[in-house]
């Protein structure tokens, strides 16, 4: 939260709001963000009553401390003056958020409508549907992980090795959990790009010795003679040397007898 200060403009709150509520669901302290404290105490409340609203006050002091540790100076001074985390957390969510089904509709309609672009690496797409389905879920919205799993493989659909991935995964049936599946994308496109790399400069080689035959074909061929005054004349260059025998070795490919 130190990394993620809410400033004064709220302009990071949803950032800021989404480090809060899974800092405060890991410690399973959500509840006092968004559940209003017990009843005020009065004579004639029981011991069971006491002890549930000394403990309510205890750990929303906590979470109170934390948030306005999370905030800029002008917000600080506003926060301390309201008694429990809940209120606090009311009094942000009215000034800066978004309603909630704006927010709902936005994650959703990205999620579906995400594609990977040509030259884009899968990682930052991958993560980017993450974050749209864990916004989702922070609203209520549960998409089923199968769906989810599905959505991100018809999402890389646009290239072509992605594709065939998509055609292995299914044919072998596998099981993998949203992070699993990121980490294997990752590294198939790692070999997506080797083998890429590897089919050039193949290419090349064929390439480079295509020229080589083509250029050696020409050795050896008897010079053509010219005529002057109507005698063919033969050209001067010198005779060409004698073949190599069987046991000479190939000056290309060291083989003998080539």
């Amino acid at each position: 939260m130190d990394r993620c200060k809410l400033e004064k403009n709220g302009s990071n709150f949803n950032d800021w709001d989404a480090q809060l509520r899974l800092a405060a669901e890991g410690d399973d302290k959500l509840q006092y963000l968004t559940a209003a404290p017990p009843a005020t105490l009065n004579a004639r409340s029981s011991t069971a009553a006491r002890e549930t609203y000394e403990t309510y006050q205890k750990q929303s002091a906590a979470v109170k401390n934390i948030m306005i540790f999370s905030m800029e100076s002008d917000l600080e001074r506003s926060a301390i003056k309201l008694s429990t985390a809940y209120e606090i957390y009311a009094r942000l969510v009215i000034m800066f958020s978004q309603a909630p089904r704006i927010i709902h509709y936005e994650a959703a309609s990205q999620f579906f409508s995400l594609n990977i672009k040509e030259g884009q690496k899968v990682s930052p797409h991958v993560l980017k549907m993450i974050k749209h389905v864990e916004t989702l879920k922070l609203q209520g919205v549960e998409i089923p992980e199968q769906l989810v799993i599905d959505r991100v493989l018809h999402s890389l659909s646009r290239i072509k090795g992605y594709v065939q991935f998509r055609v292995n995964y299914n044919m072998q049936n596998l099981k993998t959990d949203l992070h699993e599946l990121h980490k294997v994308l990752v590294q198939a496109e790692r070999d997506m790009r080797l083998n890429a790399s590897t089919s050039k400069d193949v290419l090349n080689i064929n390439a480079k010795s295509k020229g080589k035959f083509k250029k050696s074909a020409n050795k050896g061929k008897k010079p053509t003679p010219y005529k002057v005054k109507g005698k063919a004349i033969e050209n001067s260059s010198p005779k060409p040397k004698k073949g190599a025998t069987s046991d000479d070795k190939c000056h290309y490919c060291n083989g003998m007898g080539h």
